[in-house]
């Protein structure tokens, strides 16, 4: 029981508009964390793309970000993919730590 308790910590979600992002453009991320009670909490981010499995990349050049409740790219500078990425799939993984636990959310894409 114990071990349930722990796993649900907290709660950590991602949204983005397409699996299907156009290079070059801006693609908006949204991570957001939460509590067993949905209360926003403190985390840290950090963001990577993986190709079949593999660290190919770091978003940010690896950068922690820190935050409470919801984290979003600045205006401006949201992730864009590189045109050398058009038509791999790749994995985009955002690893989300709050109270000692880690939960990888990982979303599938393909740039167009």
């Amino acid at each position: 029981m114990l071990e349930l308790a722990l796993a649900a910590a907290f709660k950590a979600t991602l949204s983005a508009p397409t699996h299907r992002p156009r290079v070059n453009r801006p693609w908006p991320v949204a991570i957001r964390a939460n509590d067993a009670a949905g209360h926003p909490i403190r985390a840290r981010l950090t963001m990577r793309l993986l190709y079949n499995g593999i660290a190919v990349g770091k978003v940010d050049n690896g950068r922690v970000y820190t935050f409470v409740g919801v984290w979003r790219e600045k205006k401006g500078q949201e992730i864009e993919y590189p045109t050398a990425s058009r038509g791999q799939r790749l994995t985009f993984r955002a690893l989300v730590t709050a109270r000692g636990h880690t939960i990888k959310l990982n979303y599938w894409v393909r740039p167009r």
